[in-house]
């Protein structure tokens, strides 16, 4: 009886994680709950799917390795909203690959595999978790983080070059999903130095284990200076980066919401309780932990999902804190227990009562894109609101309007677009209906006083019927005579202008 009572609380965990993992699946499939970096992300996959160069074909900054990992998924459900969803749920299943490691740093390394199971519940608390179905580069950031870090501890107890190897290539891909990795990878490459210093890495390793990622990112610049884009992929992806924090002047730190505050918590009692006096295991990602939280408290955090590798790596140490607890508190198993059977009875009926919308509504305004356009059509996205997935831009830089360009302009890439001049000569299908403006004023409280791109009122009546829905204008049919075709030669679609 007492070695079945033993494995309550590993049966309840597992159910627990199954849940959770479910409700993010559930979420995508019957919800949607996609955002704009979503769909900006999903058009940009379906770009490189349809043959287009990052950086030289449409503008993006960020680095580009979500885009070809997300273009076969795109292409496989084109020109259908089933390929957002596809898109998220790949996250999901990475998210899911997260919460695997993160238990596994716990039982090889940090604590137990008890330990294991409530940092991979922490992990996938879920309020918190619901930014983990999302399609954007953070995510698969984090995952490759966390991997990183589970095979930096594996060649510390093994010394087997290869974990080593692996170490060092999961952190490059977690910089080529998105360069914000750098932070991070700061300070983990301060701990790969003190443990040089510590002789628990051999010198000789460290540099063959760098040498793969090194070459990669070699090969990579080199494909970029062939292209011709050397010089925009810095300006893009570095420079214009370091002027987003002014965006968000106004915003530029939020808090994590009450749940994610537990696991942080139970960190700090880890920190306080154990790092000191504790092993080599703990102090790498004790280390890690404390690092990013500083990170996020004093650089830069306007949105939830910035917190991604902070809510990871405070999940994977208050597992070792929730160990400590239970050996000084056996009744303590059972207080984190009922906390996660609460919170998992809370999201289950409140996820039980939401609504499933169909596609014209599941993900915000590209549904109904989808419905009136073809795959001949140009699209020009809004202010503070995207909806092209699989349409053609009207403009090099064509996410974000009112941001992105602006700081382009300041930083020399290119002058501000006329939007007007734009709409006449592609006649997009669709098109936002009001004005542009200066991100940088909007957050200030400038909304209304300066517009970057102003849609007048005489081209609106002359070529546009309203859609009665997020200012959207639908081009008018006289100025739709054309017939789409699709050329197998350069397979795209094209169209034939039949005026």
């Amino acid at each position: 009886m007492s070695s079945l009572i033993k494995k309550i609380p590993y049966a309840i965990l597992g159910c627990y994680l199954a849940f959770c993992s479910a409700l993010l699946y559930w979420v995508v499939i019957y919800s949607g709950s996609g955002d704009g970096d979503t769909l900006e992300h999903v058009h940009s996959s379906w770009l490189v799917y349809s043959g287009k160069i990052p950086y030289k074909d449409f503008f993006q900054h960020h680095n580009p390795l979500l885009w070809y990992v997300g273009a076969p998924v795109v292409g496989l459900f084109e020109y259908s909203l089933r390929a957002v969803d596809a898109a998220n749920m790949l996250t999901v299943t990475v998210t899911i690959i997260t919460l695997f490691y993160i238990y596994r740093l716990n039982k090889d390394f940090l604590s137990t595999s008890l330990g294991g199971l409530i940092a991979a519940s922490f992990f996938m608390l879920p309020q918190e978790s619901l930014y983990n179905k999302d399609f954007k580069p953070d995510n698969f950031m984090t995952s490759c983080l966390i991997i990183g870090l589970y095979y930096l501890c594996r060649y510390v107890k093994s010394q087997r070059l290869s974990s080593l190897v692996v170490s060092f290539l999961m952190f490059f891909a977690a910089f080529m999903f998105t360069q914000k990795a750098l932070l991070a990878l700061f300070a983990i490459g301060l701990v790969v130095l003190y443990l040089i210093y510590q002789k628990k890495i051999s010198f000789s390793d460290c540099l063959f284990a760098a040498l793969l990622p090194l070459m990669l990112y070699a090969a990579f610049l080199a494909f970029l200076y062939q292209e011709n884009v050397l010089e925009m992929y810095y300006k893009a992806n570095f420079e214009l980066n370091t002027y987003i924090p002014a965006v968000f002047h106004t915003r530029r730190f939020i808090h994590p919401s009450a749940e994610m505050f537990v696991p942080i918590l139970l960190s700090l009692y880890a920190l306080a309780r154990v790092f000191y006096n504790g092993d080599i295991y703990i102090k790498i990602i004790g280390f890690a932990f404390i690092a990013e939280l500083l990170i996020r408290i004093y650089y830069f955090t306007p949105f939830v999902y910035y917190f991604a590798f902070l809510h990871a790596i405070a999940s994977v140490f208050a597992g070792v804190a929730a160990v400590s607890l239970i050996n000084r508190y056996r009744w303590a198993v059972w207080l984190f227990l009922t906390y996660f059977m609460v919170l998992g009875g809370i999201y289950a009926h409140i996820y039980s009562r939401r609504i499933t919308v169909g596609d014209s509504f599941k993900y915000g305004a590209a549904g109904l894109v989808l419905e009136n356009t073809t795959p001949c059509d140009y699209v020009l996205n809004g202010y503070r609101i995207g909806y092209n997935l699989f349409n053609k831009d009207v403009d090099y830089i064509w996410n974000l309007l009112g941001q992105i360009d602006v700081i382009a302009a300041q930083i020399g890439i290119r002058p501000t677009a006329d939007l007007e001049i734009l709409i006449r000569k592609y006649r997009p299908k669709i098109i936002y209906g009001k004005n542009y403006y200066d991100t940088y004023r909007e957050y200030r409280g400038d909304i209304g006083v300066y517009p970057i791109h102003h849609i007048s009122t005489r081209l609106l009546d002359e070529m546009y019927t309203p859609l009665n829905r997020d200012d959207l204008y639908i081009l008018k049919p006289e100025y739709q005579k054309y017939d789409c075709r699709y050329n197998p030669r350069t397979k795209t679609y094209e169209y034939r202008d039949m005026n």
